[in-house]
Order: C-alpha cells, then structure tokens, then sequence
C-alpha cells in the first residue's frame, strides 16, 4: 500500500505538469492527453490525441530490471549490462572522449522559466557501459526535480549519408534510471529507488521551411520501485506515421526525450540508440558504432 501511495503521488505531480510539457522550441503547440492505467507496470502509459490511427502501435516498452511485485528484491547495479536489449548491435554508442555537445543538447523554451529544468550532459560509465548521463539540475517551488528535456542531432549522426535518414522506420533507446536521492513516501519512509519514470519519445524532422514538425510518437511510462536502478527499452515506428520520419537534409533535425517532473533526484542515462528500417535492419552509423 505504501509503494502505491507513493506511485499515486508521482503521477498526480506528473498529470499537474503534463500540459506545460509538451511543447518544443521550434515545433507545434502543446498535445492534450488522455490517461490509461497498464497492469504491468506502477506507472502510467498516454498516447496523444494528436497522434493518427495506424495498424499497429507506434511504440513499445519493456521493463527490462522489472517493475515492483510483493517480494521482488533489490538488484545489483551489476546486473543492469545484461539487460540493455541493444547493446550488442546499435547504431549510436556514447563513448568517454566524444563531443557531447555536438550532438545533443537540451531544449532552451523560454529560458528555462516554467516547468524544464538545467541539465548536465556528460559520458560516464555506470556498471562499467559507457553512457550519455542527464543529470537534473532543477527544482521547483515544491521540492520536486524538474523536466529534463533534451534532443538528439541527427544530421550529425548521419553526416555525410544522409539519404539513409529515410529509411528510418523504427527507433529504440536503452535507458537507465539511477537513484541518487531518496523518495519519501506518506509515512515518512525513505527509499532509494527512482521511482516513476514517464515522458515522451518523439521526432522532429525538418519540414523544409526552416522549422521541425513536432511528432509525439511515444508517451511512456514505467517505474521502479524496489532497487536503485531500472532499466527499460523505448521504441517508437515513425515508419507508420505521415509526416514523422526523417529527410535526407543537412538541416537539424531530430529525436528528441523528455522525463516528467519528479520528487526524489534520480538521473537517467542512454546506453545506445537503435534505428531499423522497415525490415528490421540495423541502420549503421559509423563515426559513432562500436
């Protein structure tokens, strides 16, 4: 009862911050949401009412550290490698020596003024996997950690084969959630778990027109509550959606990742990014493979 309080709590801070949050700096207005609750997980799923119908979902998750169950118990952080789904053939890997800067960066809507918080980015290994780290800088009047929002450059992933932009059909991500701050539930009792962890997974290819349409592919939501750390795989099929796969352009264009605002400090980190095409091939990127 007590870890479902606690979850209950999170996502009403979540559902107060959500329609301030999905908006970006170049893109469309904000999407309205409506709210499912999953069963196997202690979190909350959306899919946005902007979003078309397809013939099947635009997105997938996995739990892959598990989500809380009456008599889980705590796992290591050494046993977090074996669960990336992607590690061992993706197209993206962050490595300690490259220039973060150039290829992602975080959103800068109004200064950072309303609900998004002042990241730092950086490369660091954590169980020994070399990985981008977003660490949240950013409270707000209540205590609770901000919403990191951050975006991928693709153009520079792709840089000088760009034509293969456009055979992206499906996009994944390795993330890790790790705790550094102890979440309080309504008792008073402390944990170090990272709890909640819910956002969205979009694209924002270029239009043409010196601007990036904003397409909300995956609104997702998993958490956990039992260890320290959680481990998910994201995946989203821009494939099947008009209007949200990639140009072959030298623009900026991008794939960009948002966390809602949460109580307790908990940074995440990506393992790899993944793009497949239609048939499920790897797409390589060599300045930034293995």
């Amino acid at each position: 009862m007590k870890k479902f309080l606690a979850c209950a709590l999170a996502l009403t801070l979540t559902s107060a911050m959500f329609a301030s949050c999905g908006s970006s700096d170049d893109s469309s207005s904000k999407a309205e949401a409506k709210t499912t609750t999953t069963t196997t997980t202690a979190a909350t799923t959306t899919e946005a009412t902007t979003t078309t119908a397809a013939p099947e979902s635009t997105a997938d998750s996995t739990a892959a550290s598990g989500t809380e169950s009456e008599g889980d118990a705590a796992k290591d952080i050494s046993e977090m490698p074996a669960t990336l789904k992607n590690y061992e053939e993706a197209s993206v890997y962050f490595k300690k020596d490259m220039d973060v800067a150039s290829i992602v960066e975080p959103f800068a809507e109004k200064d950072y003024e309303n609900d998004e918080s002042h990241v730092n980015l950086s490369v660091e290994e954590l169980a020994g996997v070399p990985m981008l780290k977003v660490e949240v800088l950013d409270q707000d009047d209540q205590g609770n950690y901000k919403i990191p929002k951050i975006k991928f450059h693709m153009e520079k992933f792709f840089e000088g084969h760009e034509a293969d932009l456009e055979k992206i059909f499906t996009i994944k991500a390795d993330v890790v959630t790790k705790a550094v701050g102890e979440f309080t539930g309504d008792d008073g009792t402390k944990s170090l778990v990272p709890g909640n962890f819910m956002g969205a997974f979009v694209t924002q290819p270029t239009t043409g027109e010196g601007e990036n349409s904003w397409n909300d592919l995956y609104d997702f939501g998993e958490a956990e509550w039992t260890s320290e750390w959680g481990s998910y795989e994201l995946t989203m099929r821009p494939g099947i959606k008009d209007g949200a796969t990639f140009v072959n352009s030298t623009e900026p264009q991008y794939v960009s990742l948002m966390r809602w605002g949460i109580p307790n400090q908990a940074d995440f980190y990506i393992a790899d990014l993944r793009f497949e095409d239609e048939d499920g091939n790897v797409i390589a990127c060599a300045k930034f493979g293995k």
